[in-house]
């Protein structure tokens, strides 16, 4: 039961705040460091995907104008935001690199650089999940670093 109850926690702060801070949580709880890569990468890709899915469905039914005209100023938003100013010079390489980059970014902000460049989304998701895949090994790998290493500091200095 407390296993379930860790890996149900994990989830839902990777689904709420993504792996800035579910990585550090599962590597302190002693999670396979494998375990949490895999599911890190592929919550974050299914994240992606759903949002994708989201904005083209829902918006094309006529109940939902209202909604719609909510995230068309979230955009507009978003498009005066430090992301997207530090974004636009790169073009097509920021979808690649924010995700890359491990504490940056989250799933819905190449939505919005998607539609901001005018890309096409199987493009934008293959950058993504090129960065994604780097920086996802980057973060783990790092705590799982500084985990270990304060496990052989708590020994040493017991």
């Amino acid at each position: 039961m407390r296993l379930l109850g860790i890996i149900l926690g994990y989830i839902g702060l990777h689904l709420l705040w993504g792996r800035k801070i579910s990585v550090p949580y599962a590597v302190g709880l002693n999670l396979n460091g494998y375990l949490i890569f895999i599911s890190a990468y592929l919550m974050d890709l299914l994240v992606l995907l759903l949002l994708y899915w989201a904005y083209e469905k829902t918006f094309s039914l006529r109940f939902l104008s209202l909604a719609k005209e909510k995230v068309l100023s979230f955009q507009e938003r978003i498009s005066k935001s430090k992301m997207v100013s530090w974004a636009k010079p790169m073009g097509k390489a920021s979808l690649f690199l924010m995700p890359a980059i491990p504490p940056a970014g989250r799933p819905f902000m190449p939505l919005f650089l998607t539609l901001f460049f005018k890309l096409k989304y199987k493009e934008s998701f293959f950058l993504f999940a090129l960065g994604n895949l780097i920086g996802t090994i980057i973060w783990v790998s790092m705590w799982e670093g500084i985990i270990t290493w304060a496990k052989i500091l708590a020994l040493l200095y017991r």
